[in-house]
C-alpha cells in the first residue's frame, strides 16, 4: 500500500513539473532586429514582437545581451512636440496577446556594443521573465534608412 502511494505521489509530481514547464514556454519572439549604427556609436536600437501564447499574463522584467554592456526597455513619448525616450521597468504581456517593440514606440536601447556590428551580423537578445527561465533569441543587424517620422509632431 505504501508503495502504491509513493507511485501516485511521484506521478503527481511529474505532472506538476510538466505543467510548470509548459507554463514557462508561453513566450515566442518574432520579427527581432537591431538597427545598424555608425561604427563609433555607443547606442543601438532593437525591436521585436513578443507573443504570449499562454493562458496567463507574463511579466518581462528586463532584456539583456552578451553583445552589449547593457540594455534597457524604453518607450517613446511625445511631449510638447518633442520626442523623449523613457525607461520602462517591466512589460506586462496579457494572456494570448503580443507586445511590439518598434520604432516610435516601445523599443530596446542597447548600450556600448562589444564589437562593431554591421548589417548581416547577428546579436543575441535574452528576455528575462519574472517567473520562468530566460528566453534567448538571435536578432539580425539591419540597415534601415528613410525612417518613418510620422510619429513626430512638428
Amino acid at each position: 500500500m505504501n508503495n502504491y502511494l509513493y507511485r501516485i505521489l511521484a506521478a503527481s509530481l511529474l505532472l506538476i513539473g510538466a505543467s510548470a514547464a509548459t507554463a514557462d514556454a508561453t513566450l515566442e519572439i518574432s520579427e527581432a532586429w537591431v538597427r545598424e549604427a555608425p561604427p563609433t556609436a555607443r547606442m543601438m536600437a532593437g525591436y521585436m514582437t513578443i507573443n504570449n501564447t499562454g493562458d496567463a499574463a507574463v511579466t518581462v522584467i528586463s532584456i539583456s545581451s552578451p553583445d552589449f554592456d547593457s540594455a534597457e526597455i524604453h518607450r517613446t513619448v511625445i511631449e510638447e512636440d518633442i520626442a523623449r525616450m523613457l525607461p520602462v521597468k517591466q512589460l506586462e504581456i496579457p494572456a494570448n496577446s503580443q507586445v511590439k517593440l518598434e520604432p516610435g514606440g516601445l523599443h530596446l536601447m542597447l548600450f556600448d556594443p562589444k564589437r562593431t556590428l554591421r548589417e548581416g551580423e547577428t546579436v543575441t537578445l535574452i528576455i528575462h521573465r519574472r517567473d520562468g527561465d530566460p528566453l534567448s533569441t538571435t536578432s539580425p543587424v539591419v540597415r534601415k534608412t528613410g525612417e518613418d517620422h510620422s510619429h513626430h509632431h512638428h
